[in-house]
């Protein structure tokens, strides 16, 4: 996954139960159907961000949605479960506020934008798809939003580091 190390992805039973139940009501469940996709959807996003709240930890939002938004999900990488480091999914739920993307882009937390999923998204929340920030960096100017080529690269990259491990 794209800003991961190249771990397994894991998500724990409490994790999945306050996903699946909608943290007890508190929120709209998350589909069975749209949970059994998540490594998928994660793989796949329509953009990154940054955590605000979690040092390491990305934002991702996915292209499944729910009747009360587009379902985004929290990934801590490096994160242990048992004996194993691992990408852990902490949590899994429906956004509904169309501004949030706003609020992320803004603060410079925007890593990855697929133009051709997320664009309508990214762009109704009143900005463009590359005013983010680079990781680090305050000043919008500097940073280039990565895309979907980007994303491509990474992958090929990290099929041909996987073979040359084999050969040796």
């Amino acid at each position: 996954m794209l800003g991961f190390p190249d771990l397994p992805l894991r998500m724990t039973a409490g994790v999945f139960h306050k996903v699946a139940t909608g943290k007890q009501g508190e929120r709209e469940t998350v589909p069975l159907r749209v949970i059994a996709r998540l490594p998928e959807l994660i793989d796949e996003p329509m953009a990154l961000f940054d955590s605000a709240s979690v040092q390491g930890a990305l934002v991702v939002l996915t292209s499944a949605r729910v009747a009360s938004g587009v379902v985004i999900a929290a990934v801590l990488s490096n994160a242990r479960d048992a004996n194993t480091t691992v990408n852990l999914v902490t949590s899994v739920y429906a956004k509904e506020r169309i501004d949030w993307f706003a609020e992320q882009i803004r603060a410079g937390r925007l890593r990855y934008a697929d133009e051709k999923k997320g664009f309508d998204l990214l762009e109704a929340s009143g900005h463009a798809l590359d005013c983010g920030a680079e990781p680090g960096h305050r000043n919008p100017s500097t940073r280039t939003v990565l895309r979907a080529e980007d994303l491509r690269n990474f992958r090929t990259a990290q099929r041909a580091v996987r073979l040359f491990s084999l050969v040796d």
